[in-house]
């Protein structure tokens, strides 16, 4: 249960943390930092949202103590946080690599 509520913090305070800080000079940072940031921050956004139907959903649909409330109460902001972090960091890199390939191959084509 202490692993738990640590996920439930580091989700609720940390991520943002991150996230205010990845998105400070947003335009100087690399490609990969800026996928990490707009990733991170659709991903938390996401699980956010999922947190708050779990939350508002009726005592009478829990009612016998289900495991994936506990979790998705806990453990969905830090996912959703990290999964959407890491899908964009991802994903800013390749963006980044196939259009210096780009640039590449239009050099070479000029010549």
């Amino acid at each position: 249960m202490i692993g738990a509520r640590l996920a439930l913090v580091a989700g609720l305070f940390v991520a943002p943390l991150i996230l205010v800080w990845l998105g400070h000079r947003l335009r100087d940072r690399s490609h990969r930092q800026k996928g990490a940031f707009w990733g991170g921050l659709i991903g938390h956004t996401a699980a956010l949202v999922l947190t708050l139907v779990i939350a508002l959903t009726p005592p009478v649909v829990w009612h016998e103590g289900a495991p994936w409330r506990t979790f998705t109460m806990h453990c969905a902001l830090l996912v959703g946080f990290l999964f959407g972090a890491a899908i964009g960091a991802l994903r800013g890199g390749t963006a980044h690599a196939r259009t210096a390939l780009r640039r590449t191959h239009a050099a070479a084509a000029e010549h």
